[in-house]
């Protein structure tokens, strides 16, 4: 009995199976990678249109120029500016048209809104010193020189007291007074070399406006000029001519030492003891005054 030979497979076909094998794992291999890489790529920026918040505006008329107090409102060249409405000071005016016959109270800036509390009625156009007087309070005009206005300084916006100058004597007539103009103008003092004004209006009280008009036919005005803190009333308000000669005398001679009045034919002749000598004085030194009441 003839014996089969046992066929066998060719290698070159097993290798071409390997082969087939190796390529399609690398394929899913190369899938992964690339699943994965797609997977950590960062995502596209995203651009999104910005969009900026606007603010609603309204034209305010503000001033070209600065505006003396007293100046009626249709007379003010103005032009309009775009202000924000959520930055616009309250009490600003947009419109100007009810208000053309009015007058400004103060002064006011350039380009700055106009605000009606700085407004009044056009009665009050031709003399803006009617404004800054208070209820109950008075606004009257003296004359001045240069010695009385204190070189020209005593000027709008000062505090001066009031003094009356007579033959025999001083006397604080009104403390304290504002002066409201000098020379018809309301506006401070700017100028390192003030002109001296002719007329200065002081604002004073009743009493005080009494006071003072009454004093002018007696002698002669004069103002003492106050310091900006300065608010301590007079130590003494009145000064005499025999007050000054006494105390004069007391100061030239080194003192008083005694007085003696004695009484003649033609009257009294009074003498002061000063420095061990007896001299002839037209007053009694002060501090011998009481004395010689008390004698009596």
């Amino acid at each position: 009995m003839t014996a089969r030979k046992k066929q066998s497979i060719p290698r070159r076909g097993r290798g071409r199976s390997n082969m087939g094998v190796f390529v399609l794992a690398g394929a899913v291999v190369f899938a992964a990678l690339l699943i994965r890489g797609r997977d950590r790529a960062p995502a596209a920026e995203v651009t999104r249109e910005r969009v900026v918040a606007e603010f609603d505006t309204v034209a305010i008329p503000v001033p070209l120029d600065p505006v003396p107090a007293g100046t009626k409102i249709k007379s003010i060249p103005v032009r309009e500016v775009q202000f924000p409405k959520h930055q616009l000071p309250q009490g600003a005016l947009a419109d100007l048209t009810p208000y053309a016959e009015n007058v400004t109270r103060v002064a006011l800036p350039a380009n700055l809104p106009i605000f009606a509390d700085n407004l009044a009625a056009s009665q009050f156009s031709s003399n803006p010193v009617v404004e800054r007087i208070p209820p109950g309070m008075r606004a009257m005009t003296v004359r001045v020189d240069a010695t009385s206005a204190v070189e020209g300084w005593a000027r709008s916006g000062s505090v001066v007291d009031v003094l009356l100058v007579e033959d025999n004597q001083t006397t604080v007539v009104a403390e304290k007074v504002r002066i409201l103009s000098a020379e018809r103008s309301v506006e401070a003092l700017e100028a390192e070399s003030p002109a001296v004004p002719s007329t200065v209006t002081l604002l004073v009280t009743q009493e005080q406006c009494l006071a003072i008009n009454t004093a002018i036919p007696l002698g002669r005005i004069a103002f003492a000029l106050r310091g900006v803190a300065d608010g301590d009333s007079w130590q003494s308000d009145t000064f005499s001519a025999e007050l000054l000669r006494s105390r004069g005398l007391g100061e030239a001679k080194g003192g008083v030492q005694g007085f003696v009045e004695v009484q003649g034919g033609d009257g009294a002749e009074r003498f002061a003891l000063s420095q061990g000598r007896w001299v002839r004085s037209e007053t009694i030194p002060e501090g011998f005054l009481a004395a010689r009441e008390v004698s009596r």
